[in-house]
């Protein structure tokens, strides 16, 4: 729940109106502020743990000087209400440096103004605070380390691509490898990497760069994202110069990226002997940390949970709490005794469900969510995947292989987040519908 403004914000001098609304935005967690106008009055929100919510309201007299305002901050030109634009702007809050993006789009009822939040201070998060653990942590963990080949993150917008793959890129902590980045823009800062903003109108783009890239000894190139097929190709032939690239693609699946590559001409032996891993990834709401409490499961959350994943059946309930055990292994070290005290699941049947109780948490402020997390599906390539790459198999081949060489799928990783308490069982509904067990 965002804390609400002032009842005076609409009579405050403009500067202190917009950064009221900045400061709550930064102290809510939110990713972007919407200043929308509507028929008699302008309304704000803020995208806060992926959902939207209204906070207040100013005039439309006063709206017109907080437009001009936004637009001188962010070097966009004033006196225009009917023409698209975009900016930018740095605040400082908290002793952090934020870069604020402005998009403004005319409507019938004035200028909608979008701000996009970039904390601009330099990534210091890891990939098991993102969400990554066990196995898939793990295999993240060794493509990075390797010489060459081609890394994917893949997810629809806002599914947390960029700041997975600047994280990948932190963790590189060795100052003999040579890191440069081309993005689109550039979004985070990487410590120990060389990072370009692409920029058309001096020519500086994915393809001269790479180009470029190659000739300066560089061991590790990150492209924000794969965006036509000529920077695939050109990526491709990246990595047979003995280069680890990694990248982004909007798919929904892992081996539908794989797929979708090869539809866009990409030639399948290429494709098999570059490809190292897919991260495939979605952010789900987190259940808050500070109210969550482990209950008996109710009739209704279990019902949910049987009809996506069949736990009738023993070998599907076998395989979750497998995981869900692998799970707290990996978080609690490999000698740490489990209590069955903490686990929702027995091998036989689920037991446990975690809620949030937020009446009165300070953390949360009464919502039960505090932040985003990572869910995520990681398709390793091996020898059998390759195979299937060359002869264009179908997606259910390839997926079923990869499941049996032991990737999780998207939705079952779901699942395990919610046994654990890291998120419920309705967001992860929300991803898909329909079983990934194999």
């Amino acid at each position: 729940m965002v804390m609400k403004l002032k009842e005076s914000i609409n009579k405050l001098p403009i500067n202190q109106i917009l950064s009221t609304i900045i400061d709550t935005s930064l102290a809510n967690d939110a990713n972007y502020i919407h200043i929308e106008p509507l028929h008699d009055v302008v309304r704000i929100k803020h995208r806060i743990s992926g959902e939207l919510l209204i906070d207040s309201e100013i005039s439309k007299k006063r709206f017109k000087n907080l437009s001009d305002k936004i637009k001188k901050l962010a070097n966009i030109q004033t006196g225009y209400v009917d023409l698209i634009s975009s900016g930018s702007f740095r605040y400082i809050w908290n002793e952090q440096i934020y870069g604020l993006r402005v998009y403004i789009m005319p409507t019938i009822n004035g200028e909608k103004i979008t701000i996009k939040i970039q904390n601009e201070s330099p990534i210091s998060t890891t990939l098991e605070a993102l969400g990554f653990w066990g196995s898939g942590l793990e295999t993240i963990r060794q493509a990075i380390g390797l010489k060459s080949g081609l890394i994917l993150v893949t997810g629809p917008n806002d599914s947390g691509k960029s700041k997975t793959i600047a994280t990948m890129l932190a963790s590189i902590d060795n100052p003999s490898i040579n890191i440069a980045t081309l993005e689109d823009p550039v979004e985070y800062k990487i410590p120990r990497s060389n990072q370009t903003q692409i920029n058309h109108k001096t020519n500086l783009n994915f393809i001269n760069g790479i180009k470029i890239l190659l000739k300066q000894d560089t061991d590790v190139i990150m492209l924000s994202e794969l965006t036509n097929l000529l920077t695939i190709s050109e990526t491709l032939d990246s990595v047979m110069h003995k280069k680890l690239v990694i990248s982004s693609l909007n798919t929904t699946s892992s081996v539908e990226t794989i797929t979708k590559l090869l539809d866009s001409g990409i030639s399948p032996e290429s494709l098999a002997f570059t490809l190292k891993i897919i991260i495939s990834q979605r952010l789900v709401k987190r259940l808050c940390q500070n109210c969550r409490q482990l209950v008996d499961i109710d009739k209704t959350s279990f019902d949910k949970i049987n009809k996506l994943f069949e736990l009738n059946n023993p070998s599907n309930m076998r395989y979750v709490h497998n995981l869900e055990l692998e799970y707290y292994q990996d978080k609690l070290g490999e000698n740490h005794k489990i209590s069955p005290k903490i686990l929702s699941s027995t091998e036989t049947k689920l037991k446990k469900i975690w809620i949030s109780k937020p009446a009165n948490c300070t953390k949360c402020h009464g919502s039960g969510f505090s932040g985003r997390i990572a869910v995520a599906e990681i398709l390793k390539n091996s020898s059998e995947i390759e195979k299937l790459i060359v002869t264009k198999s179908k997606d259910l081949l390839i997926n079923k292989q990869a499941v049996k060489e032991g990737m999780v799928n998207l939705l079952v990783e779901g699942l395990i987040k919610v046994l654990v308490g890291e998120t419920t069982i309705d967001e992860i509904i929300n991803l898909t519908k329909g079983s990934y067990l194999a």
